[in-house]
């Protein structure tokens, strides 16, 4: 959830454009003539001058060493008829570039004139969604790659390099369509339009779909490269012509109340299931006062006493450490107090003396040189020594979460000095979960859970967070600042990321659909053959041919045309004729023809689908059909790949659920999507994955990771016997937060000692 805020904005853009500025922009006629209002029209003037400046022109001036990459195709040594098609392509290019040139200029501005009629338009459904004719469906050659393919990843890695300029510039292209927000899709200076737009030029100019992908790859490699600069660019000149001038975005937190009580009990809503990319939002439901926190601290203490029996205490330590315990309290009145401020200022002249040493230990370090500064053994005051206690509760409890071997703990052990000094300053690290400090304690923790993998974890936010804390160490005197910089630095950092991730994992649940829908055609296709072949005996030869090759037939037709088609009906019917002709109840011969040419569309060579057809159709010619034959046939579709069959359409059947089994099936099919669930790997360790799909029809699970990869598929029945047996859980949004939940567990500690206070010690 987020809103655009309004705001003066006085900046410039970092675009680094390697090429001067040309001062021959051609007028944009369609824009003159098209009836917009004045201001409008004036804008997207600009926006055209502009496109022209940073996008058009620094393409044509690159287009010259492309031409001569083209010819020099030749002299490297290719093929004879491929060096001659790129030769006459380079040719081409050369004598059409500035016509081509012309030509883009052109449909960008004819684009930008028909903002408004592009914005009332209802959006085109996505060309992935169109099922090809029979007539148009083929073998696609090893060199051949679709525009659209092209054009889509590149524009959904350019889009993910800039998602707030693309964003910001969707809503100020809106108020000028008098419309919502565009689509990054249907942005007119967008990645994917300016792909199309550029297409839709070398296409008008005749050139090969060689060349217009190899235009399209160079336009990506040398203009699209600097696209964060340029949508900042054309955000700048939107700004200074005073459409929605000093636009920006604020995100709203969430604020979901995760009340919990000192034992550590969740509330239910508690208990939801957690769905976001990064760690659940931060909510202050449960922290209590700094005065409760001392006075649990203090109950402990009292009991720790009683099982030392009143005895020694060891805050008489020679080394000038203070313990815990009543006889610590005791001599520390005996001995001056030390300030904060003198403590805050020893920490702050702290070197790399104490890198690496734990919370205790500074502590200790910090008495004894306060202890060569006055002379005498000093002790720290009541709610010092309390801060140094309740950091080390949290830390010894959150690096339990940490694996060893992430960068996440180095950074750790680097802020455990600057949080010193920030609680020391500042009680509300302790009291405030949305604190600075806790926020970027999370960050850093969550980087290195010992729940994610080594590589779950984008690379640049782990190099975004090292940057932030070791600016936050080398923080001298605000601290405070230094974290809160920290975590604006680190907002837009997470936002970048949840925005790969989610597309990365679109990639995946489309791919896992796909999959799917392959798997159900499958099966259709093998109940069919398999209902066929229920009340009818063929031999084994024949049977084998129709559950292997007439079954990607029967595959490929479901999956093109549903099974509410004349073609499916069709080919229905002819799988019962041909199982009749199998068990030598009659010939099909009319049938030749049809099974041949499906065979040849499913991949069959057309002398192995020939003789297939003549064999399933009874008119198999006996002079050619001898057992060598066959067995040479047999074999050859043994090894062959079956259409479908790496999506597991073979329908093999799962163990059935007992009672609580059944229970957890229903509640994953009830779970939102995106939810985490945590499961173990082979070595009993913990595994989190983000159930990012689940199909109603196979109950087929598609599993990502925290960078929207990938990791696991599965089925809902397998996942619901692990739930029932303890061997995975769904993560909740009290777990959400790797900060918060060790500082519930120790505020549990704390809170146990306190009720026993009272019992008996032996």
């Amino acid at each position: 959830m987020s809103v655009l805020r309004s705001t003066r904005y006085v900046g410039k853009s970092n675009l680094s454009v390697p090429f001067p500025p040309n001062r021959r922009i051609p007028s944009a006629d369609a824009l003159a003539a098209a009836p917009l209002p004045r201001r409008v029209a004036e804008a997207l003037q600009a926006v055209h001058s502009l496109a022209f400046e940073l996008v058009v022109s620094p393409f044509d001036r690159v287009i010259p060493q492309m031409e001569d990459r083209l010819t020099h195709l030749r002299d490297r040594g290719a093929q004879h008829s491929v060096g001659v098609s790129y030769m006459e392509q380079a040719q081409l290019l050369a004598r059409r570039h500035a016509q081509f040139v012309a030509a883009f200029a052109e449909a960008i501005d004819a684009d930008l004139a028909a903002l408004r009629e592009t914005a009332r338009s209802p959006q085109r459904a996505p060309d992935a969604q169109a099922m090809p004719s029979f007539q148009e469906l083929r073998l696609v050659d090893e060199d051949e790659t679709d525009e659209a393919t092209e054009v889509k990843a590149i524009a959904m890695r350019q889009e993910s390099r800039a998602p707030l300029p693309v964003h910001l510039l969707c809503q100020r292209f809106a108020v000028l369509a008098e419309s919502p927000a565009f689509e990054p899709g249907r942005l007119p200076v967008g990645p994917q339009r300016l792909c199309e737009l550029m297409l839709e030029a070398a296409d008008a100019c005749g050139f090969s779909l060689a060349l217009r992908i190899a235009l399209l790859r160079e336009f990506d490699r040398t203009v699209l490269t600097e696209y964060p600069g340029i949508a900042e660019a054309f955000n700048d000149q939107l700004d200074r012509l005073r459409i929605m001038p000093g636009l920006t975005y604020v995100p709203l937190r969430a604020r979901a109340r995760v009340a919990t009580d000192w034992s550590g009990g969740a509330t239910p809503e508690a208990e939801r299931p957690h769905t976001g990319w990064a760690s659940a939002p931060p909510t202050d439901a449960d922290m209590s006062t700094f005065r409760m926190l001392q006075d649990m601290l203090a109950s402990r203490r009292s009991m720790a006493d009683r099982f030392r029996g009143g005895g020694f205490a060891s805050g008489a330590s020679p080394d000038g450490g203070v313990d815990n315990g009543a006889a610590a309290q005791q001599q520390r009145g005996a001995r001056p107090e030390l300030s904060t401020a003198v403590l805050l200022d020893i920490l702050r002249d702290a070197g790399d003396e104490i890198r690496g040493l734990d919370v205790d230990s500074i502590r200790q370090w910090a008495l004894l040189q306060a202890r060569h500064r006055t002379g005498e053994a000093v002790a720290l005051s009541q709610a010092d020594a309390d801060v140094f206690e309740l950091l080390g509760l949290m830390y010894a409890q959150l690096q339990r979460d940490v694996r060893n071997d992430s960068p996440a703990n180095a950074m750790l052990d680097t802020l455990r000095l600057p949080l010193l000094r920030l609680a020391l300053s500042d009680a509300g690290v302790f009291l405030r979960a949305t604190h600075a400090g806790r926020e970027i304690l999370n960050a850093v923790a969550e980087a290195g859970a010992r729940w994610h993998g080594t590589d779950d974890v984008d690379p640049q936010l782990l190099l975004h967070l090292q940057r932030i804390v070791d600016s936050i160490a080398r923080a001298h005197d605000d601290v405070g600042a230094a974290f809160r910089s920290g975590v604006a630095a680190l907002d837009s950092q997470q936002q970048a990321v949840a925005r790969r991730a989610e597309i990365s994992e679109r990639r995946n649940v489309e791919a896992a659909r796909g999959k799917d829908k392959l798997a159900v055609a499958r099966h259709v296709g093998t109940t069919v053959i398999d209902e066929a072949l229920a009340t009818t005996r063929v031999p084994a030869f024949h049977r084998g041919m129709l559950r292997h090759a007439w079954a990607d037939v029967l595959t490929l037709a479901h999956l093109r045309n549903g099974d509410d088609s004349p073609e499916w009906t069709a080919l229905v019917d002819a799988t019962r004729a041909l199982v009749r002709a199998a068990a030598g109840k009659g010939a099909a011969p009319d049938l030749v023809l049809l099974v041949d040419h499906w065979l040849v569309t499913v991949g069959y060579h057309a002398d192995d689908a020939g003789r297939i057809a003549r064999i399933l159709t009874g008119a198999v010619d006996e002079e050619t059909d001898d057992a060598a034959t066959r067995t040479e046939l047999a074999m050859r579709l043994k090894v062959r790949a079956r259409l479908g069959e790496e999506a597991g359409g073979d329908g093999a059947a799962e163990a059935r659920l007992d009672t609580k089994g059944e229970a957890q099936a229903e509640r994953i099919r009830a779970l939102p999507t995106g939810t985490w669930v945590e499961t173990l790997d082979e070595a009993g360790n913990p595994v989190r994955r983000r159930l990012s799909w689940q199909s109603e029809v196979t109950g087929q699970l598609l599993f990502v990771n925290l960078r929207g990869q990938r990791v696991a598929d599965g089925t809902v029945n397998e996942l619901a016997q692990q739930l029932a047996a303890g061997r995975a859980h769904v993560v909740t949004a009290a777990e959400g937060r790797l900060v918060d939940r060790a500082w519930r567990v120790a505020l549990a500690s704390l809170a146990a000692g306190g009720k026993n206070k009272t019992g008996q010690i032996a």
